[in-house]
């Protein structure tokens, strides 16, 4: 894929994504994507894979285990694996990586860093090769956006975190504080969950998401939740 393509496939073919696009969709786009995934994102300046995991892991230190090698974590919308390598990094060796396409998965599993491969949607339905309260902690970096992956499955991400564990995830500006064309519903779901008291919110705060594209990208939200 020569640059120019690529920039086109960044700036433009994701924007066809909107909350009706259906998972067939998303997985035919990333699996175009996989294998100039890392080198077309780190043109685009994309930074949330970095600057999202010390906090996730602030927050697992602090609330479950100052060694994050005993726990189970999932890499949820985990890619290439670039997430991963950050989290190898901070001290994590027991991570499993989920995600919607099965060669974004094949890239990830040339870095060594998984346990196990799990290649399935993030939507309402429960995921077969994943049993309830199965991780201790939970990590969604740039995946719960627009035509991605719809409100409805924070459900299933609590699901599958223990009691006591941390949830964390990057939403992009817009969709945060609904100012797009469009409403997503997240933060309806998140206070709904909230006010159910299924989870309690830790921390939200705006961090760096890209470094090279616009304004509406330059930003996203990290929040962190524990499950209660």
């Amino acid at each position: 894929m020569a640059k120019a393509e690529e920039n086109h496939f960044y700036s433009e073919r994701l924007l066809t994504l909107n909350p009706r696009s259906t998972d067939e969709y998303v997985k035919t786009i990333y699996d175009d994507w996989a294998e100039t995934y890392d080198k077309v994102t780190g043109e685009a300046g994309y930074i949330a894979y970095k600057t999202c995991p010390p906090i996730f892991d602030q927050f697992v230190r602090e609330n479950l285990c100052n060694d994050p090698s005993k726990l189970r974590i999932l890499d949820a919308g985990a890619g290439t694996g670039i997430v991963g390598k950050v989290l190898q990094s901070l001290g994590y060796t027991n991570i499993d990586a989920l995600d919607i396409s099965q060669k974004m998965l094949d890239e990830a599993k040339k870095l060594n860093i998984y346990k196990e491969f799990i290649c399935a949607p993030l939507s309402a339905e429960p995921i077969a090769e994943i049993a309830t309260n199965q991780y201790d902690a939970l990590i969604c970096v740039g995946t719960l956006t627009v035509g991605h992956v719809k409100p409805v499955a924070l459900d299933e991400i609590l699901r599958i975190v223990k009691p006591g564990g941390i949830i964390g995830f990057t939403l992009r500006r817009d969709i945060y504080e609904e100012t797009g064309p469009e409403k997503c519903g997240y933060l309806e779901k998140m206070s709904e969950m909230e006010t159910s008291q299924k989870w309690k919110l830790l921390k939200c705060e705006l961090i760096d998401y890209h470094l090279n594209v616009d304004e509406l990208r330059a930003k996203c939200y990290s929040i962190m939740y524990q499950v209660l």
